[in-house]
């Protein structure tokens, strides 16, 4: 059974390593193997992954393997808030650079989890929904969304419905901008604001 589908628009994310890499260059980093790590978030980094360049620059505050060097985690911090990611931004607009909490790293294991850790007051652009999971899963797989996308289950008329979600945007005009500057051939499945606050109610344990 193939599943029912809607489709909102597929975002052509950036090229990146993959969601698995990263989790094995923040294992390094637990294990103090800071120089296998930096050279996995190097890589992603320069494939425009905006994780990897928080954690790099977790990495360079923190002094993990090498001098600590201020000035070095806030332009990594500044090239991940290019990205939309929500902690690199808390990190900018605070106006200091120390990493909160116990968590040295950003580890984004599943695309649930994705859209647990975004800003609830923030919105995302919603790419396609279906009755099938693995459909939902090769779009989010094909197109590379690791560390910038996410999709969760809503149950609706008795089934359980698969969202792509793509992005974490400060407001609804930014998403809408986004949705502009998609490509055409992407644009014309016209992928729709939600504010994330109401997809994480959604999201299932």
């Amino acid at each position: 059974m193939q599943g029912k589908l809607i489709l909102t628009g597929l975002l052509l994310a950036y090229t990146q390593v993959s969601a698995g890499n990263l989790v094995n260059a923040v294992q390094l980093i637990n294990e103090k193997n800071y120089s296998q790590a930096r050279i996995i978030l190097n890589q992603a980094a320069n494939n425009a992954d905006p994780v990897a360049m928080y954690n790099l620059g977790v990495m360079q505050f923190s002094g993990m393997g090498e001098t600590s060097n201020t000035e070095a985690a806030k332009s990594w911090f500044n090239k991940a808030t290019k990205y939309k990611l929500v902690e690199a931004y808390n990190r900018v607009q605070l106006n200091t650079i120390a990493p909160a909490g116990t968590t040295p790293v950003i580890n984004i294991q599943t695309p649930q989890e994705w859209i647990k850790i975004q800003n609830p007051d923030y919105y995302t652009l919603q790419l396609a929904s279906s009755t099938n999971r693995k459909l939902i899963e090769k779009y989010y797989i094909e197109n590379q969304l690791e560390g910038k996308a996410g999709y969760y289950i809503n149950r609706r008329a008795g089934e359980d419905w698969y969202a792509l979600v793509y992005g974490s945007y400060p407001s609804a005009g930014e998403a809408s901008d986004a949705i502009v500057n998609l490509p055409k051939d992407l644009r014309k499945w016209s992928p729709w604001v939600r504010k994330l606050k109401d997809i994480q109610r959604l999201v299932k344990e």
